[in-house]
């Protein structure tokens, strides 16, 4: 009770000290409302450049399994493998030549391991065999249809070239299940290593339809082209504020392949710088799609974004604007509307320009505009910028005073910084989960798909200028693309 007693004889005392200023600067018999003409704080800040941007970096692995390497095998290998008229066959044993046949009889198999990538694929032969020569001192011919079936093992090391072009670059050994020969005078001579030496003899050729096929279905310089010219367009974060996403990318990279557990994977990074910015935003031409840059050493895969944000005041207004306040209820009678708000930096403060209308205490009306200066911090727990410690100028006070409205100084000056908060968990959740979404299981091509996921995006920097606020943030994750059948 005395407590209660104490606040209401403050309460009192306040109104009446209050409603006596008033009456003795006021002149006698005017009802005319007071009109708050208080002088705007000098919008000074001190401009600095702004800090060189951090590099954002996208290490992305591109990863392939046997089975789909198999598929696109299959693909690019097509019957027949070899097919040749009169091949001339190894003359030790005399002179021969052969029609040889050589066509798939199955799927291919891959595997990778111990960094090489090995392909087998089961085969047939066929081949009609002419052979002239001397046996026991015996000259003798014959012409002769023979066959047998084996497993080709490509063993190759894939790369990409200076052209954006995959290249396979090895050698293929051949495995006889029924290996071939021809029989003379009852006497059989095995022709399978000769055969075998052929076909590897001709690896290149196999290799280069494989190229071929898989350079085809990749159009990975097209693709990565196509990429690289959309990045020159703005990218819309949020609609309130607007802001929208500037990229400027520097370099992309592709190291060697990696063979290992039954995946064959490479890394895609990319080099880039990345702004924010409320201004209005234009596609800036895009540069030429670069040559692949050599990796940076000891780069895990995933995503590190360090984000250069501009926001001005206006779009800050904007976002105020959509939102207004309630009307504040003064004790002791009266009440005063924030109508609207105006922002500008004035040494390290924020500074909100309140236009204010309403009645104070005693039913004395006001009317006009007011400063309000605050610190602007970013609260971590939050996720929010806010503007702390707001209060009024001494020239705003001054009017409040002689308006007999002071009372409502902390009322207003508390208002004013509950309005003055800019989530940017919303903005946070919104673009971590947007990212995601577009990350997981986004296909970017009919065979290859995107996975992956957005873990943090953090503020790491705030400042000041003449014409808004700067800000840095910071923003990480995992990604992968696979190459999958589109079905």
């Amino acid at each position: 009770m005395m407590k209660k007693a104490a606040a209401a004889i403050a309460v009192f005392l306040a109104l009446a000290l209050g409603s006596a200023y008033y009456l003795l600067t006021s002149p006698p018999g005017t009802d005319s409302p007071a009109v708050l003409a208080a002088r705007p704080p000098y919008a000074v800040v001190e401009e600095t450049d702004p800090p060189a941007p951090a590099e954002s970096f996208l290490s992305i692995p591109l990863s392939i399994s046997g089975e789909e390497a198999g598929r696109l095998l299959d693909d690019a290998l097509t019957n027949p493998l070899y097919n040749v008229k009169g091949q001339k066959l190894d003359d030790s044993y005399g002179e021969s030549s052969a029609n040889i046949l050589v066509e798939k009889t199955g799927p291919a198999a891959a595997s990778f391991k111990d960094g090489r990538v090995e392909i087998q694929l089961p085969f047939r032969f066929e081949s009609l065999v002419r052979w002239k020569g001397k046996i026991l001192g015996l000259s003798s011919s014959t012409t002769q249809e023979i066959a047998g079936r084996g497993r080709l093992r490509l063993t190759v090391t894939p790369r990409i070239d200076r052209d954006w072009k995959i290249l396979l670059e090895g050698g293929i050994a051949v495995d006889w299940q029924e290996s071939p020969a021809i029989t003379v005078l009852g006497r059989k001579i095995g022709i399978g290593r000769f055969l075998a030496s052929i076909l590897e003899e001709r690896s290149g050729d196999l290799l280069k339809r494989a190229e071929e096929e898989i350079n085809r279905s990749a159009a990975l310089k097209e693709r990565a082209r196509e990429q690289w010219e959309r990045l020159s367009a703005p990218i819309l974060l949020t609609d309130s504020p607007r802001i929208v996403l500037k990229v400027r990318p520097l370099a992309l990279s592709i190291p060697p392949f990696v063979a290992e557990g039954g995946v064959l994977t490479a890394h895609v990074a990319l080099r880039c710088l990345l702004e924010a910015t409320s201004e209005a935003a234009e596609n800036s031409p895009s540069s030429p799609l670069p040559l692949p840059a050599p990796m940076p050493p000891d780069v895990d895969p995933g995503v590190l974004i360090n984000v250069g944000a501009f926001v001005s005041y206006r779009a800050l207004e904007q976002f105020l604007a959509a939102k207004p306040a309630d009307p504040i209820e003064i004790p002791g009678g009266g009440m005063v509307k924030v109508e609207k708000i105006s922002l500008f930096g004035s040494g390290k403060k924020l500074v909100a320009a309140a236009d204010i209308s309403g009645n104070g205490p005693m039913k004395t009306s006001l009317d006009g505009k007011v400063y309000l200066a605050g610190e602007p911090e970013y609260s971590r727990e939050e996720q929010a910028l806010r503007v702390k410690n707001v209060d009024f100028d001494e020239d705003s006070t001054r009017g409040l005073m002689k308006a007999a409205s002071w009372i409502a100084r902390p009322l207003v000056a508390g208002a004013v910084e509950e309005s003055l908060v800019f989530p940017l968990g919303d903005i946070k959740e919104k673009a971590i989960k947007s990212l995601s979404e577009a990350l997981n299981r986004s296909r970017l091509s009919g065979d290859v798909l995107m996975e992956g996921a957005v873990h943090y995006l953090e503020l790491e920097n705030l400042a000041l200028t003449s014409r808004g606020l700067r800000l840095s943030f910071s923003l990480g994750g995992a990604v992968s693309l696979e190459y999958r059948e589109n079905k």
